[in-house]
């Protein structure tokens, strides 16, 4: 598959998934947002797309106006079809293209976090091959509504809605599968203020350290994912083909 990624921050890369990617023989070229004058490939250009997080809000625009841009290449991928993996700030881009609502979580809610996924959503072939629960990394302050229409894939106890998988190819997820130890720590060295004190639902540098070997769950989760997604677009290209 020809993959493309929107990158929001230097520091909040694709990890594990361009790894797996990578590994699977799979191309992935980008559109960094955080560069001057980012552009946007043609639909024709790729078969799926990755959006990642970033410590912007999706309400951001005056600050940062490629939003505007980003969020009308988002509805034209969502028109098109297009298989899309979306996670944190990148979830919530696609949750409000959807209809959804975002705004703040009711609590932060950063740390390794246990999400439970509902049995429902793991009925979804996208979802097959994945666990009843995971503690995963969460760093986030807002969060999303289930889109219109959509399945919400778990909940942890500190964010009512920790994802969501909306027709066939889209699934939009609040935590952080891609995340590998050494992003973490990176970004700790960015957002390491968030975690100074610890709260119901933020964990400390400390505690999230003590914790980093749990980084292997997020990817088992985001390699079955995209496991999925290819099998889903090798499905739908033989069906062109026959």
């Amino acid at each position: 598959m020809r993959w493309h990624c929107l990158q929001h921050l230097p520091d909040e890369g694709p990890g594990h998934a361009a790894d797996w990617l990578a590994a699977h023989g799979h191309s992935l070229a980008y559109t960094r947002l955080f560069e001057p004058s980012p552009v946007f490939p043609a639909l024709a250009d790729f078969d799926g797309l990755l959006i990642l997080g970033g410590a912007m809000s999706v309400h951001d625009e005056a600050q940062f106006p490629w939003l505007r841009d980003e969020k009308a290449f988002i509805q034209q991928v969502l028109r098109a079809g297009k298989i899309t993996l979306a996670i944190c700030l990148g979830a919530q881009l696609v949750a409000q293209a959807l209809g959804a609502e975002v705004r703040p979580n009711a609590e932060p809610e950063i740390g390794f976090w246990t999400v439970r996924f509902s049995a429902k959503s793991l009925e979804h072939p996208l979802l097959r091959g994945w666990p009843e629960k995971a503690a995963v990394l969460h760093w986030h302050l807002d969060a999303f509504t289930v889109p219109p229409g959509a399945l919400r894939v778990g909940m942890s106890a500190g964010c009512t809605t920790q994802g969501f998988v909306w027709g066939d190819g889209i699934v939009g997820l609040q935590f952080h599968p891609e995340m590998t130890a050494p992003m973490v720590e990176q970004l700790m060295a960015f957002e390491g203020h968030e975690t100074a004190e610890e709260q119901e639902f933020v964990q400390t540098a400390e505690q999230i350290r003590a914790k980093l070997k749990s980084v292997w769950k997020g990817r088992k989760l985001i390699e079955q994912l995209l496991a999925n997604m290819v099998a889903l677009h090798e499905e739908e290209t033989n069906y062109l083909i026959n």
